[in-house]
């Protein structure tokens, strides 16, 4: 499975989302689920599903799918169609 597979599905499990939900969709300000408990609880689960961890700033970057996925892949954790890092 594609990680960016694992990072949609992760999203849509935790906030209980349609499974045909679209990654442009999921963003903090169209869930109301998603409050300042949910982040926190949300960025746990990321931490733990991609063996990475977050700092402050970086939290409070994490508004969005895109925005998550991005935060990942500047951890070195390329996903499919990202844009390659440079060495």
């Amino acid at each position: 499975m594609r990680i960016d597979d694992r990072l949609l599905r992760l999203l849509i499990e935790f906030f209980d989302l349609p499974p045909d939900t679209r990654p442009g969709d999921i963003t903090q300000q169209s869930l109301a689920a998603w409050d300042s408990l949910a982040m926190v609880q949300l960025i746990t689960e990321l931490e733990a599903t991609f063996s990475v961890e977050f700092g402050i700033e970086e939290i409070q970057r994490l508004r969005s799918y895109h925005e998550i996925r991005d935060a990942l892949c500047k951890k070195g954790i390329l996903l499919e169609n990202s844009p390659t890092l440079p060495a």
